[in-house]
This record gives C-alpha cells, structure tokens and sequence, in this order.
C-alpha cells in the first residue's frame, strides 16, 4: 500500500517517498539549470540540464565531493585536449582526424567495457564537438570548452542541491556488475564509424551549426545498445525525433508568455513526465531519457536564436532524422545477423 496509518497519522510507503524523491529532483534540477544558465546567458544554456538529467540517472545516489570535483576536472581537461588539438594540428588534418577517431574509439571502447561510463561521456562529448565547432568557427572555439566546464560545475552542484532537498533514495539490493558486451572492440568500432562520419560532414561542408546534431549523434551512440536489438535502436529514433518535436512545442509555449518563470514551469512539467518513466528503468529508460535530451536540446537552441521561420527547424530536424538513421543502419550493418535483430 502506498500509504499506512499508525497512530492517527498517515505516512507514505517509504519506497514511494523515495521515488517521488528521485521524480522532483530529476524534473527541478533540470528546470534550475536551464533558468540558471539562461538568467546568466551562458548559451548554450541546454547543456547544464542535459548533464543534470545524464549524471542524475547514472549516479544512485547524491556524488561524494570529490567525485563531484573529479567530474568537472575530467572535464576540463577533455575540454582543453579537444581545444588544442585543431590548434596543434591545423595545417595536418589527416593526422588530426586520426588523433580524433582514436580517441573517440577509445572513449567508446571504455563505455563497452562497463568502466568509467560518465567519464568517457565526457571525454566523447568534448572531442566530436569541440574540434569541429572551433575549425568551422573560428570565433566560437574558445567558448564551447569554457561551456562545457561551466555546464559541468552546474549539474553537479545543482545535484548536491537536489540531493539536499529530496534526500531519499530507493533501497536497492547490490546489484551484479553490468556486464561488458560480447565484443568491446566491435562495439567501439561501431560508434567510431557513426560519430566520424558525422563530424566529418560538417567540416567537409562548414556547417556552423553542428553542435546540436554532434551532441545528439553521441548521445544516442552512448545509449545505443546492440544486445537489445534493431527494434530498441528503432525506437530511440524515433524518440529523438519526438523529442525534437516536443522541444518545439516548448518553444512555441513559452512565446506565449516568455519569462524565468514560464521556462522554469515548463522545463519542469516536461523534465518530470519523462522523469517518471526513466525512474522505473528497464529497456524503456534509455528511449525516455533519449527523447528528453532532444526536447532540452531543441528548446534550449530555439531559446538562443529566437523566433525563426518554419524552413529553419525543419532543416534542423532534417539533421536530427539524418543522424538518427544513420545511426541505427550502422548499428544495424556492425551487429548484423541475429544478435542485433532478435530482441
């Protein structure tokens, strides 16, 4: 029963508490650090929320602080590895797509491994961004690494925060190591060659406005999951787009009446509807949090551009579709066979 009486008093079971606990901390924290990055304009403001939500759903628990601290070293350090490399290397640039895709093979062979998952995200994020932000435009390069540090500080210490408010966590029992998938190296290899690939277009071709489907690429090869099958990869698709689409009603809402508190309220509502449905986990989790990410992404740039004509977005969820397909047909080539389509 989710609640009981004793005394004359009525409580609530103590594992609901503890999920409506996990619910308001995902959904506020998310809202505070998208109205704190936009109160301040630190633009992109859709990065702090969306490293809330990745470090709120991995971490079971408020982090100690110093792994608090090492998060946003890690960063740092990713963050200035990405930023020199196009500097050290601009007049070699086959030398410097080598450097890249080793490192992101690297990165992404760690993740397979079961170790340093958040780490590794970093590290990924940092460097299919960075390089080609700063090599397509110029006079942006030294502000998405300082971005990205300060989204970082945000997230953990509005975690501590939430941590605070919303002490109870759910009582688990210990459960067994994730195990690595059947074949890390396969699995690396697979993520290298659709988050490469992706980069690789955008600085063939100068398009400026690459961070949003180069973040997206990589959070959907982070979550992307061969032993689930094509019908999961499918579905994570599916709701990157419907996030995109979501994020676009956001948008379209807070016209309405644009102010702080408008963004907060719906960044809120949004952020604790799927937050209900990632707290239950199961293969489900990662296509909620999948699609949370696009909405906060999509919302959070068409805060930064401002009202634009229709042709716009749908170029930019043309992208969005693009890098999704993508991303599934070469999952879907690399994890042929029965491994990858059977559920």
């Amino acid at each position: 029963m989710a609640y009981a009486s004793t005394a004359g008093n009525v409580t609530r079971d103590p594992v609901e508490l503890a999920r409506l606990h996990w619910v308001l901390r995902f959904g506020t924290g998310i809202s505070l650090a998208m109205v704190i990055c936009e109160a301040m304009g630190w633009h992109p403001s859709f990065i702090a929320p969306l490293l809330m939500a990745a470090l709120h759903a991995n971490l079971p628990a408020s982090p100690p602080f110093k792994v608090g601290v090492v998060l946003v070293l890690v960063m740092a350090i990713a963050a200035l590895i990405a930023f020199a490399l196009p500097s050290l290397l601009r007049f070699s640039p086959q030398i410097l797509v080598g450097v890249i895709g080793l490192i992101v093979f690297l990165a992404l062979l760690v993740m397979a491994l079961g170790k340093a998952k958040l780490p590794a995200m970093l590290l990924l994020l940092c460097i299919a961004t960075v390089p080609i932000v700063a090599l397509t435009s110029p006079d942006q390069a030294s502000l998405l690494p300082i971005a990205l540090v300060r989204a970082t500080a945000i997230a953990v210490f509005v975690l501590w925060c939430m941590h605070a408010l919303w002490p109870r966590v759910i009582a688990r029992a210990a459960a067994p190591a994730a195990a690595p998938v059947g074949s890390p190296v396969r699995a690396a290899l697979a993520g290298t060659a659709i988050v490469m690939p992706v980069m690789l277009v955008h600085l063939m071709f100068g398009l400026t406005d690459a961070l949003p489907v180069l973040v997206t690429t990589v959070l959907l090869v982070t979550n992307l999951d061969p032993q689930r099958g094509f019908m999961h990869g499918m579905a994570m698709m599916l709701g990157n787009l419907i996030g995109g689409l979501i994020g676009l009603l956001c948008f379209a809402l807070l016209q309405i009446l644009p102010s702080l508190v408008t963004l907060a309220l719906i960044t809120f509502v949004v952020a604790c509807a799927f937050g209900a449905r990632i707290e239950k986990g199961g293969p489900a989790a990662p296509v909620y949090l999948i699609t949370l990410n696009a909405s906060l992404l999509i919302f959070g740039m068409a805060i930064l551009t401002g009202p634009s004509n229709a042709g716009i977005w749908i170029t930019r969820l043309s992208q969005f579709a693009i890098a999704c397909i993508f991303a599934t047909t070469m999952m879907s080539l690399f994890w042929g066979g029965k491994r990858w389509v059977k559920q």
